[in-house]
């Protein structure tokens, strides 16, 4: 106890000092996730997020996931596994379900996930994102279902300055691994426009642990654009965009195989804003497909054995008003439907037979939603609710209150503030529908809900120089999705009983001077369930060493620490063989070197002192690698 007393107190001292040392505020950063409106970062009433373009720079040569890893309070299972393995985001003790992911503020789904809508993390290249914004807690007044635990903002979209420019970058690391981009952008008299590609290939390594196992590789290739306009009272913007994963992978735990999927997901849609006087209308929309192959191997050549086929439309128009400085609320409606096909290749069948048929499967929701904001001498509110009409589960009203407290002394801010959040997650199409012959349907699963207290301070520099933040939260949880299996090896989705999570976040960042800058998080989560534990460290700890010898030059040690996890897996009997898997610290080196103002050199080293440990059980995890790349911004 006399440690973490000291600790503090050291903390608070390195604080007070900062805030002498630094008195001339930058540019203050603004981000939308948790208004939808733009905000600025330290105005907002929960602890936002933000990967700025600026401190993406430091993770060149890594990936989305990687990148996610270092939010306080994500742990993404199978980060440290194969690249092309499934990755799972546990968010605050929470699973992939509860987790909503938006590109440039509109959500993006897989409608064909079996456990969740988020879009597959593995789809994305963090080549062309411009910064991610991170809202932890419940979400749903101002998103609606999915958004029980998590926000996650990516935005890849920036206003071009120029009538032509653009990026070119490409990397090569450890594996067989080669990546290229390019990105050409422009603004003519407001006419702005934008194209980007990208691809990528690696060799992989075996992804399932064992002796003289093949190599499970993969290749990746993204596709977008985007046209708009903008002017002081009317903006417009049309984008279309295209992604694919082809990937090797193994039949299971400790188990080779010859099996492969083949992912392809494609969106188009839109978004117009209109000013007028103290208010701003907003209509966001988008329309994504998903269509999901996955082959077996047979005789001498692969064959198709399960297809899944998905569509969903969202759109959403909503008004924000602004009375005055001291309050102003936001008014919305959303609407969006869903569908899933399946086939599947029976047992000793040679052709597929049709699961699921997509007009069989459509469900649909009308959302209205409110929220309002006001603020009186420092004291602030932010209180909103949304009430759901879904065609299969029924109305459902959800809530939030968030009184907060927020005193600025110049450039310096303390905030701390309370929050009460209901939300709800309704079952996805695979849990209510199955797909044959293995998943079987349950129409009478209901939709999970969950409530959410928390409290949460912070002290910082709006410049974010230097930020001071802790939080806590208690989440119960009811009518929670468990998948059970019957002796016949088929399945279904039930709702189990109230399950209760705990968790305390704290976090430090602090630029010293122009060349040192350093920080972390630590994150604690506890469970009640043990059946809700699965690879859930009760610990997380990540931390940062940012060095800037030279103008130009960049170096950067991070470090994660994962504490012990339960986990599973199913030996050559079909029994299950529970495991302990041990902690672990693994470390990363990046190093940035600029070359005048348009060329970057990048090397990163990941797992730099060769870790020997376990992510998922009877699957490998990366050694020692490497990448090295450059950018090059014309």
């Amino acid at each position: 106890m006399k440690k973490k007393v000291i600790l503090v107190g050291a903390l608070l001292v390195v604080s007070s000092h900062a805030f002498a040392q630094q008195k001339n505020e930058s540019l203050i950063e603004e981000v939308t996730v948790a208004s939808k409106i733009p905000q600025q970062l330290y105005k907002t009433g929960k602890n936002v997020k933000l990967l700025s373009k600026k401190d993406l720079e430091k993770f060149k040569g890594q990936n989305l996931t990687e990148v996610l890893q270092q939010v306080s309070g994500f742990h993404i299972t199978g980060t440290s596994n194969n690249v092309q393995e499934p990755k799972s985001p546990k968010i605050r003790g929470g699973k992939l379900s509860n987790v909503l992911l938006l590109i440039d503020g509109v959500p993006v789904k897989d409608v064909t996930g079996n456990d969740y809508n988020a879009m597959d993390l593995r789809l994305l290249a963090i080549e062309n994102v411009e910064s991610i914004e991170v809202l932890n807690g419940a979400s749903s007044v101002m998103y609606g279902s999915n958004a029980a635990g998590a926000v996650i903002n990516i935005r890849t979209q920036k206003k071009a300055v120029k009538k032509v420019e653009g990026i070119l970058s490409a990397r090569a690391g450890s594996y067989g691994t080669f990546a290229q981009n390019a990105l050409v952008r422009g603004n003519v008299s407001g006419l702005t426009y934008q194209v980007a590609g990208f691809n990528e290939k690696s060799d992989g390594l075996t992804s399932a642990e064992g002796q003289n196992f093949e190599r499970d590789g993969f290749e990746k290739q993204n596709a977008n654009a985007a046209i708009g306009y903008q002017n002081e009272k009317v903006g417009a913007n049309l984008n279309a965009g295209w992604n694919h994963h082809f990937f090797d992978y193994d039949t299971g735990a400790f188990t080779d195989g010859m099996s492969r999927g083949d992912d392809t997901q494609k969106y188009i849609g839109g978004n117009v804003n209109f000013n007028y006087g103290k208010g701003q209308v907003v209509l966001n929309t988008r329309y994504t497909t998903t269509d999901r192959t996955i082959q077996g191997y047979t005789g001498d050549s692969f064959r198709n054995e399960y297809f899944y086929e998905g569509q969903n439309f969202f759109t959403e128009l909503f008004n924000n008003y602004k009375l005055s400085d001291r309050f102003n609320f936001t008014v919305g409606l959303h609407h969006e439907t869903q569908s899933m096909g399946s086939e599947a290749l029976p047992w000793g069948g040679t052709a597929m037979e049709d699961g699921l048929k997509t007009e069989d499967t459509q469900l649909s929701n009308f959302d209205i939603f409110a929220k309002v904001s006001a603020n009186y001498k420092g004291l602030y509110l932010d209180a909103g609710s949304r009430m759901t009409d879904h065609s299969r589960f029924g109305n459902h009203f959800v809530y939030s209150v968030n009184p907060y407290y927020l005193w600025e002394i110049e450039t310096v801010y303390y905030k701390v503030g309370y929050s009460f959040a209901t939300a709800f997650i309704a079952p996805t199409l695979y849990q209510s529908y199955g797909t044959l012959p293995y998943t079987l349907p349950n129409f009478d699963l209901r939709p999970e809900t969950n409530q959410t207290h928390e409290v949460e301070m912070s002290i910082g520099k709006k410049d974010r120089s230097i930020i001071l933040n802790a939080g806590a939260f208690i989440t119960k949880e009811k009518d929670v999705f468990a998948y059970v299996m019957n002796p016949d090896f088929t399945g279904n989705f039930v709702n189990v009983n109230e399950n209760e999570i705990k968790g305390l976040e704290i976090g430090l960042d602090y630029r010293i001077n122009e060349q040192f800058k350093f920080g972390g998080n630590f994150s604690f989560v506890e469970k009640e369930r043990e059946e809700t534990r699965l690879r859930q460290p009760k610990q997380r700890l990540n931390s940062y060493a940012e060095l800037t010898p030279f103008h130009r030059t960049r170096i950067t040690l991070s470090h994660q620490f994962v504490s012990k996890r339960a986990d599973y897996y199913f030996n050559e009997a079909f029994e299950r063989m529970d495991v302990e898997l041990k902690k672990y610290h693994l470390f990363n080196l990046n190093v940035n070197q600029k070359v005048g103002r348009s060329f970057e050199l990048f090397a990163n080293i990941g797992n730099l002192f060769n870790t020997s440990y376990t992510d998922v059980i009877g699957f490998t995890t990366k050694p020692r690698n490497y990448t090295v790349g450059f950018s090059y911004q014309l």
